[in-house]
């Protein structure tokens, strides 16, 4: 077979440019008009292998290049062309723009933006063969660089299509300029192909270079269906004119219409039988590929039963479409099937449409993918007239959770979380879910990713309920990340608890299924290591228990399988068993969990492991039991680490030379710096206090690094293990912006932003300036997305986030019966009187009269009328907050005696206390306030002081601003005293010394060989 070499198309130039074109792959059809006559640069009978001919587009995009690399300059600074100074515009490329890589200490700049800079702003307007011989070299060097992206390496940049989109697309785009090509496709070469996996990264390539190029492309109509069938997702999402053209996007909403056809259908089904459970496991927005419907666990049928409802799903009931052009067969819902998922209740049985529907989340997991797109909600939020609460203050989202849309008796996220139900009747893994009408299986997995604030371990102050049975474990994956439940049961039995977690039925099943991994692994590390997978597992991410039998899908699932079984099964014997018998275990639990981590970094799946610790105090005061609690984090910890797809402790610990010999060969990198592959999040009401223990405990483990190591003549990775406060205010901004970016507001500066974790802080905090990033998440959750671009998240947006919040979470330093008072005036819809708020809130006339006038004083409720009729309304930011829009109290019937607007926070504090009838001394208030003799004077105004200091922004113990404490570390949390401290293990050796070990065949193998 011949195969044409791809070249630009001499004919054609790029000085003639279609009108306005916009970036994108369109299809051009063979002996089409506007392919005879577009005058633009071509690309001709290019193949499947993108290094072939990717060289030759970027030349005929050098011209645009050029031209945008020169406009940018002249943007920068005039002076760059006029004195040609191209080196000093070739930082400014990455720092302006984000083009390249940022510079290191041997890499000053990166080698494409230096050569960038060179060619456009020295050569643009050169004839190359005039040019004298060393600046001949220099010429083609630097065109040499340019074409040559993402084809081969450069020193200190990144490769393939990464190279492209940290160069290429970042400069495109920043200029004003789109180029238009034409690409002819080798239909004999693509269809020729033996491995679809290299045509796959050629449309990638293509996909990612029309980012910020029109192109135009020309295949014959045979290939034109090649295509569409061997690359069904790439061909739908951009040679389609809408997408995927080949079926019906499932509703948002089933039509009565749909819910009638469906009930007629599956009304009919055995309950709990197989075909509404295969109805049940369906992706109610997606698809899922068959042969991962085969290996669900929790479908529990045999390959030919689903095979046959499939087929009989599709043609008989109209319940699901078949897409048959992938090599594995998708099946995806109707409108008919998905109103029928509506219908089926728990324990698989179908209600009538006129009953009350049934949440999917309570029939069915919603993990059938491990990409899922966030969900934004869906009302409209209105515009708070005032200070983020009370009735006509609330935004449609905090009305929305009233007591009469939301029962009282609604389980918090913490309560959910606790009744785990007996493990040996409901399972020793259970999906993370949420309680109903509060939290959905989504919203629950995004409130505890708030508590991971570092690829380390992050401690968290957090009361937290005990499990029912310690024994459970809670699994969750959403958006390409998994978490792990559960609760602190000592060492060994908290390993082998997550261990068995990461590799249960549940995760192989939605997370792991054939489809992600591959029915030979060859879908591992996004199938970029091809026929060299199995070496690559065994040798370098030394993967155990990983012999030829385990080197397919049905192979590697049985035996993690058998092997977590043994575990669990060992685990009750050797509790009470000899010390050998518990560390022989304690090995093969850790070697198992660091072969499961490495698997889902294989598959792309990051990984949070929560460990939850009821009681931090009976911890702390067993020095037994907590030393093995720092010995977990010291041993655990580190062995869960990959440099590229090597395993970090064979690298750096192991010392056994026969295991030494079975390792892949490397090089390192100048900045040999490896990462965790799981990251680690421990809650509890005094978590933050083992910060410095579990640094000194990790540290010590350094001094188990290898000898050789040690002593300079092998050379080590270097790990860095952050310790990060979850609590504090650089873990609250990260929250913050989290979500304000995924609701679509406007970007918050620095002023905003704190402004908002104040607030947060004085209404959940139970410390001077800390709150808990999971309330703060479970909050923002609950606003509404931003109504343009260009609004800002606001207090009055938050404060009614928090206002949804359970009661037990609102200013806990106040007592109970108070929040509980509080939680129902700020989510009324009107005002209310004694008897309404007694009835609301569940609690005594006495509580009542001995609390509402001091949430009065301190003007988080006002009154509306007067006598016996008076009635309440409340705000989370009282009127005397500098994070209110308003100068005096809200309401117009207040009465006069109405403290008068205060600009001081001393003032503030005086008022307080005056309506809180406690008489203070004028002269403590005189002259220069100190804040120690108000409290120890006023011993009632105690519970008061952080909410007061917070809202006006300073630590009342030191009298010291928030702002001034933050201004200078906005950047990063690592930056704050106190927040944030990391371990660093590991050594180097000088940095001639690159390769440390060769394999057994002399044929050391480099991590850029895999692609990784």
């Amino acid at each position: 077979m011949s195969h044409q070499s791809a070249v630009p198309d001499s004919t054609a130039t790029g000085q003639s440019q279609p009108t306005d074109p916009h970036a994108g792959l369109s299809l051009v059809p063979p002996g089409s008009n506007s392919q005879r006559t577009l005058d633009t640069p071509a690309i001709r009978n290019i193949g499947p292998r993108f290094t072939e001919w990717l060289p030759a587009v970027l030349d005929a995009l050098l011209p645009t290049i050029t031209h945008t690399t020169r406009e940018l300059a002249v943007q920068h600074d005039p002076r760059t062309l006029q004195h040609n100074r191209p080196y000093g515009f070739a930082a400014a490329l990455f720092e302006t723009h984000n083009v390249g890589t940022a510079p290191t200490a041997t890499t000053p700049t990166h080698p494409f933006t230096d050569a960038l800079a060179k060619f456009a702003i020295s050569y643009a307007d050169v004839e190359p063969d005039e040019l004298s011989e060393r600046k001949r070299d220099l010429y083609d060097y630097a065109r040499d660089e340019i074409t040559g992206v993402g084809t081969r390496d450069l020193p200190g940049a990144p490769t393939g299509l990464d190279a492209l989109q940290e160069t290429i697309i970042p400069l495109l785009a920043a200029g004003e300029q789109t180029p238009t090509i034409v690409v002819s496709l080798d239909g004999p070469a693509w269809e020729a192909i033996d491995d679809e996996r290299t045509a796959a990264r050629a449309c990638d390539t293509l996909a990612v270079l029309a980012a910020v190029v029109d192109i135009r492309l020309i295949c014959s109509p045979r290939l034109d269906a090649h295509l569409e069938r061997t690359h069904p997702d790439w061909y739908d999402e951009h040679l389609t004119d809408a997408g995927d053209t080949h079926r019906d996007p499932a509703p948002d909403e089933a039509s009565e219409s749909a819910l009638s056809a469906a009930w007629n259908t599956i009304g009919e089904f055995t309950p709990g039988g197989g075909r509404l459970r295969l109805l049940a496991a369906l992706d109610p927005a997606g698809e899922r590929e068959v042969r991962d419907l085969k290996a669900d666990s929790e479908i529990e049928l045999s390959a030919g039963a689903i095979d046959r409802y499939v087929r009989e799903f599709a043609d008989e009931h109209d319940l699901l479409a078949i897409d048959t052009r992938p090599k594995y067969n998708r099946v995806s819902l109707t409108e008919t099937g998905t109103a029928a998922q509506e219908l089926i209740g728990p324990e698989y049985r179908v209600f009538h449409p006129e009953q009350s529907q049934f949440n999917n989340d309570l029939t069915r997991t919603p993990h059938d993918t491990t990409s899922r797109v966030c969900r934004a909600d869906a009302e409209e939020r209105s515009t708070p007239t005032t200070g983020g609460g009370g009735s006509g203050a609330v935004s449609s989202a905090a009305a929305s959770s009233s007591a009469h849309s939301l029962p009282a008796a609604a389980p918090t996220a913490e309560d959910w979380l606790a009744a785990t139900g007996d493990a040996s009747a409901d399972g020793y893994t259970q999906w993370l879910g949420g309680p109903e009408g509060r939290l959905d299986a989504w919203a629950m997995h995004d409130r505890l990713l708030a508590g991971r604030q570092t690829e380390g371990i992050t401690l968290v102050d957090e009361p937290v309920e005990p499990f029912e049975d310690g024994e459970v474990s809670y699994v969750s994956c959403f958006d390409d990340h998994a978490q792990v439940v559960v609760q602190w049961g000592g060492p060994l039995a908290t390993l082998v608890r997550v261990t068995s977690a990461l590799l249960s039925k549940q995760m192989f099943s939605k997370v792991l299924p054939p489809s992600v991994i591959g029915d030979e692994l060859d879908e591992l590390y996004d199938g970029a290591l091809e026929n060299a997978t199995n070496d690559v597992l065994r040798l370098g991410a030394q993967i155990g228990w990983f012999s030829e039998d385990e080197q397919n899908y049905d192979g590697l699932r049985e035996r993690y399988g058998e092997i977590r079984r043994r575990l669990l099964a060992k685990l009750g014997d050797v509790m009470d068993g000899d010390a050998t018998a518990w560390s022989n275990l304690c090995r093969d639990a850790h070697g198992l969990l660091a072969s499961a981590t490495q698997l889902y970094r294989a598959v792309g799946v990051d990984i949070t492991i929560h460990i939850r610790v009821p009681d931090t105090a009976q911890l702390r005061t067993g020095e037994g039991r907590y030393q093995d609690f720092l010995d977990f984090f010291k041993h655990t910890v580190p062995k869960n680490a990959a440099y590229g797809v090597h395993s970090v402790y064979r690298l750096l610990y192991e010392e056994r030379v026969d295991k030494l010999k079975h390792r892949m060969g490397y090089e390192f990198d100048d900045d040999p710096t490896a990462d965790l592959t799981a990251s680690w999040v421990v809650s509890g009401p005094t978590a933050s206090t083992f910060r410095e223990d579990i640094e000194r405990a990790i540290a010590s483990k350094a001094t188990d690094v290898r000898e050789t190591i040690q002593e300079g003549t092998e050379r080590g990775v270097s790990l860095t293990i952050p310790v990060v406060d979850g609590n504090a205010y650089g873990a609250l901004r990260r929250v913050v912006d989290r979500h304000a970016d995924r609701k679509g507001f406007a970007t918050l500066d620095s002023d905003q932003r704190r402004r908002l974790v104040r607030l947060a802080t004085a209404t959940l905090g139970r410390e001077m300036g800390r709150c808990s990033p999971y309330g703060l998440a479970e909050a923002l959750l609950s606003i509404a997305s931003a109504r343009s671009a260009s609004a800002p998240l606001t207090t009055d947006d938050v404060a009614s986030g928090l206002a949804r919040l359970p009661a037990a979470r609102l200013c806990p330093s106040l007592p109970s019966t108070m929040r509980k008072a509080l939680k129902t005036l700020l989510v009324a819809d009107e005002p209310l009187g004694r008897s309404a708020i007694v009835e609301r809130a569940g609690i005594s006339e006495s509580s009542y009269d001995r609390h509402l006038d001091k949430l009065a004083a301190v003007g988080m409720v006002e009154s509306v009328g007067n006598g016996g009729h008076k009635k309440w309304q409340a705000w989370l930011i009282p009127w005397w907050s500098p994070l209110a829009d308003v100068d005096a109290p809200r309401t117009a019937d207040s009465d006069e005696s109405s403290p008068t607007p205060a600009s001081r926070w001393d003032d503030v504090l005086y008022d307080i206390a005056l309506d809180l009838g406690l008489n203070p001394d004028y002269e403590l208030f005189a002259g220069q306030v100190d804040i120690d003799e108000v409290f120890a004077a006023l011993p009632a105004l105690d519970r008061w002081r952080g909410f007061v200091a917070v809202h006006y922004g300073f630590d009342a113990n030191a009298i010291v601003t928030l702002e001034s404490a933050v201004s200078t570390s906005e950047s990063t949390a690592s930056q704050i005293p106190g927040t944030t401290a990391a371990v660093e293990i590991g050594a180097s050796l000088d940095d001639r010394q690159v390769s440390l070990h060769e394999e057994p065949d002399s044929n050391p193998r480099k991590c850029s060989d895999f692609l990784i």
